[in-house]
């Protein structure tokens, strides 16, 4: 007896779907947070975009990056743009890569506002493993241009294709390899968002909103909640991605195993400008009206960028209780940065920093 109820018991396990995984809160970058667990990216930008990556210092003292108060935000983390000098080296901006790697994730980010929709630019939200391409990639917000709808791409090595399924957004691509026979080099499996309100300007006017990127063996998701329209499950931090998300604005996934292809990777936010997008398309866009070349605008026209500029709310990371957090990898610890004289955090501190003399009134990092 005891035998034929292991058989039936392994049986129904085989039947019966598992439920939805449960999701803990591993890293809040949230406020000071950010700054104590991002490096700062100097070298030249691979993408050969006509931009100069600055360290965090030099972010700091010119207001390029730090904190912003108010709207709908309490001391947001800002990463903007030079909107000042004319730049015939590349205009001066930042990428931030997170300390931390994750191997799959749930991570869910409160954008205010994104540099998107700006002519010569080239922002973007991503994920990156350190072997590209061969530990994948993936971009939650990208876009160039005067590009009104967000990009969702996968890149790899050879061997993923996606299958069109249920999703919100439209299949531009399927095969994910860089080098796919039949699409542009890098184009990468790619799925476009068809709402206005998921980048650029009527992204900023509305507010913004959240983009949650679920990451398992089996698919890569992305969604995107306008503000006023969050799940209370991700208001209250306690996320169950499921039906009561609503379709998602993408879902890549097809018969190969995710694990294969992604791995230990980076968050990542940056703005550049031209470079092997922005730059190659700019002919084909509005935007060539404005002058010859991209880099000849971007280099001339400094307060084109005053919009430019990144603003979060709230950075976090969740896994999967399951065990979904195998391989992560996380470097040694820097020594941490004190938030503020008395310990406290942005909400306690940053209103006391004396802000920058830019468009935004920045409040600066705590070093």
């Amino acid at each position: 007896m005891t035998s034929l109820f292991i058989i039936l018991m392994l049986l129904v396990s085989q039947l019966v779907p598992f439920t939805t995984a449960t999701y803990r809160l591993v890293k809040d970058y949230s406020g000071d947070a950010f700054w104590q667990s991002f490096e700062f990216f100097t070298d030249p930008d691979p993408t050969d975009g006509h931009v100069e990556y600055i360290p965090l210092e030099a972010a700091n003292a010119t207001g390029i990056a730090g904190f912003l108060d108010g709207g709908n935000s309490s001391y947001a983390i800002f990463m903007g743009v030079d909107t000042k000098e004319v730049a015939p080296q590349g205009r001066a901006s930042v990428r931030v890569s997170s300390d931390d790697t994750f191997q799959h994730a749930l991570v869910i980010a409160d954008v205010v506002h994104m540099p998107g929709g700006i002519c010569g630019t080239w922002p973007a939200f991503w994920m990156l493993g350190k072997d590209w391409p061969n530990n994948g990639e993936i971009d939650i917000i990208e876009g160039v241009n005067d590009q009104y709808t967000n990009s969702m791409t996968l890149h790899t090595a050879a061997g993923p294709v996606i299958e069109n399924g249920t999703f919100r957004g439209d299949l531009i691509t399927s095969n994910c390899d860089i080098n796919a026979p039949g699409q542009p080099t890098n184009a990468g499996c790619s799925i476009g968002d068809v709402s206005n309100l998921t980048f650029g300007p009527d992204f900023n006017s509305a507010g913004g909103g959240v983009f949650a990127t679920e990451w398992t063996s089996d698919f890569i998701k992305i969604w995107f909640f306008p503000r006023g329209t969050f799940p209370s499950d991700i208001v209250e931090s306690a996320p169950v991605p499921g039906e009561n998300w609503g379709t998602p604005a993408s879902v890549f996934q097809g018969q190969f195993n995710m694990d294969d292809h992604f791995k230990n990777l980076q968050i990542i936010f940056d703005t550049t400008f031209c470079g092997q997008w922005a730059g190659q398309v700019w002919s084909d866009s509005e935007c060539a009206a404005l002058a010859p070349t991209c880099e000849e605008y971007v280099t001339n026209n400094p307060s084109a960028f005053v919009e430019a500029y990144w603003s979060i709310n709230t950075l976090q990371v969740f896994q999967d209780d399951g065990g979904s957090n195998e391989g992560f990898d996380t470097p040694p610890p820097r020594p941490p940065r004190p938030n503020s004289p008395d310990g406290g955090s942005p909400g306690s501190s940053a209103k006391h920093r004396r802000r920058s003399e830019n468009e935004h009134g920045v409040i600066p990092i705590y070093l």
